[in-house]
């Protein structure tokens, strides 16, 4: 998950780095920094010195991303507490069978009605761009999404992994997932999902990207975070994703370093 982490983060942050070969850290030249604390429960010693450490730099604003709260330090700021949320493949019934799919065999009967089909593709084009900035334009996102929605097309001139699962209503692009794959496959994430205001997209999609999880031999697919939303974790639990772990999404507010002066040279 880290080097999944690292290539997309770069993408907004001028240096990246792996902290004592664990906690990915990126740094922008904005005096901003995000560290992420993956497997903190049994390292915490370590987590804690990785952010004391970062609080020495000359920045200004400190994100932590971590599963369990840091409360011993001052001027910090808890923005949402969520969970990962994961869809076991291996468990996923695509024969939809049984009560519990009853909801989805209703909204895939729907699906099928507007004539969707999707695509796959590395390649960003002007008509991604056209999706991207209608999607940003209809949500209320946090600044590291909008980060991460800019620098998409840098990612594919930059990186041989990745792709988009597109998804047509005829010959038109109504909408894409980004999905990539960690842990030698064994998991599929899809970080990203860009929507044109179209009905039933999202369900589309997600489909297709468990199909597509199944076809690579993939066990789990990684939808991601809530962002503190109740309505995009209704969505992802009536696909059956489950929280795999917890996120405490926080903000330091670091005060200015004493050799810090006014002058821009």
């Amino acid at each position: 998950m880290c080097e999944h982490l690292l290539c997309f983060y770069s993408m907004v942050s001028n240096q990246t780095a792996l902290y004592d070969n664990n906690f990915p850290v990126f740094l922008n030249p904005f005096g901003e920094a995000d560290v992420i604390l993956f497997g903190l429960e049994d390292r915490r010693a370590e987590g804690f010195q990785c952010v004391r450490d970062l609080m020495t730099l000359p920045l200004t604003t400190l994100n932590i991303v971590s599963p369990t709260p840091f409360q011993d330090l001052p001027q910090i700021r808890t923005k949402y507490v969520d969970w990962d949320f994961h869809i076991d493949v291996t468990r996923f019934d695509f024969d939809m069978k049984g009560h519990a799919y009853k909801n989805l065999r209703n909204r895939l009967k729907q699906v099928a009605a507007r004539g969707y089909h999707s695509r796959r593709t590395r390649d960003f084009t002007s008509q991604h761009a056209y999706i991207l900035s209608r999607h940003m334009a209809r949500h209320t996102l946090d600044v590291w999404d909008y980060e991460e929605l800019l620098s998409l097309e840098r990612f594919f001139r930059e990186h041989d992994h990745g792709l988009m699962i597109e998804a047509y209503q005829d010959d038109q692009l109504v909408g894409f997932d980004f999905v990539d794959f960690v842990d030698d496959d064994n998991i599929m994430v899809v970080p990203l999902g860009i929507y044109l205001d179209r009905q039933l997209v999202s369900d589309f999609l997600m489909y297709e990207n468990l199909k597509f999880a199944r076809e690579r031999g993939c066990e789990w697919v990684d939808v991601g975070p809530t962002c503190g939303s109740d309505g995009v974790r209704r969505f992802k639990e009536k696909w059956f994703a489950k929280p795999k772990f917890n996120l405490h999404v926080q903000t330091l507010t670091l005060p200015p370093k004493k050799s810090e002066g006014n002058d821009h040279a």
